[in-house]
């Protein structure tokens, strides 16, 4: 039996969100951890014959973490603030709109106060801003960040489609582990009650397709240790509720990979839809 998701949004409702980000990387004695908060508002803008238009914006945020490079980027995602995103009809993220607005938003804003507010952390600022200049001179690798296991996946995936009550399908992340990718199969069970639909998810490795040889290398350059195990355990769990107007209510994503006790790292991000008075509140909270 098939489950079929509500209709493709209402065009110019505004959506507003509240998301919580965490992440834990393990390698051996040393950790690296943050916690990240945000209220954002998204909505259909346009509808083409073969594509979705979305309008997106970050309204506040605060982000709590053990490295420099956690707050560089928490300063990204104010870059990132005000953007218009394209989806294919089913809702998996194809392109990004204005894009030489954002890279002009770097070089005369951003760029010269990111200069004086690092300016003591060298040479890591030299390093951070020739990543971030490469990646905004690059569209097509510039896209990927909308594509990984990130808090984007909330809403950028394929909702507007026919869910099996039970499915199986494949789930590539690419550049999981730097260059190497992280293929995963996905178990999923779909049940609807009271015209909300309600999709939990579970993963396990695709040992097929999963570039062991490289992992190990990975594994033996950050170590130094060249008989390494390089087992890969993995923990993932997703649970999504999604109104009758299309629109997820809340949500969970929790992904972990690790190799025994000393390589860790964990992702968990959750969602909750915001009535008006709550959006208010909240961004009054994190001003």
């Amino acid at each position: 039996m098939e489950f079929v998701i509500n209709n493709i949004p209402q065009r110019n409702k505004r959506k507003f969100y509240h998301l919580n980000s965490a992440n834990r990387t393990i390698i051996g004695n040393k950790m690296s951890e943050f916690i990240q908060e945000k209220i954002i508002e998204i909505s259909l803008i346009d509808q083409t014959e073969n594509s979705l238009v979305f309008k997106y914006n970050l309204k506040a945020q605060k982000m709590e973490g053990s490295a420099i490079i956690h707050q560089w980027s928490s300063d990204m995602d104010n870059l990132q603030a005000d953007l218009i995103l394209v989806t294919d009809l089913e809702g998996n993220f194809i392109d990004i709109n204005q894009f030489d607005t954002l890279q002009k938003k770097w070089k005369e804003d951003f760029l010269p106060k990111l200069k004086v507010k690092y300016a003591d952390f060298q040479p890591g600022l030299d390093v951070m801003i020739q990543e971030t200049t490469k990646l905004l001179q690059n569209k097509e690798l510039f896209i990927k960040n909308f594509i990984g296991y990130s808090c984007w996946r909330f809403f950028f995936q394929s909702w507007y489609k026919k869910f099996s009550a039970e499915e199986e399908i494949p789930l590539l992340l690419t550049g999981y582990f730097g260059n190497i990718d992280l293929p995963l199969m996905l178990s999923t069970s779909t049940t609807v009650d009271n015209n909300n639909i309600f999709i939990e998810r579970s993963a396990r490795l695709d040992n097929e397709n999963f570039d062991r040889k490289s992992f190990a290398r990975m594994l033996k350059d950050l170590t130094n240790v060249y008989n390494i195990d390089a087992s890969l355990d993995i923990d993932m769990e997703e649970r999504y509720t999604i109104n009758n107007d299309g629109w997820l209510s809340e949500g969970e994503l929790f992904l972990e990979t690790s190799v025994n006790n000393w390589y860790s790292v964990s992702n968990a991000h959750q969602l909750k839809e915001l009535s008006e008075n709550e959006y208010h509140s909240f961004i009054k909270e994190l001003s």
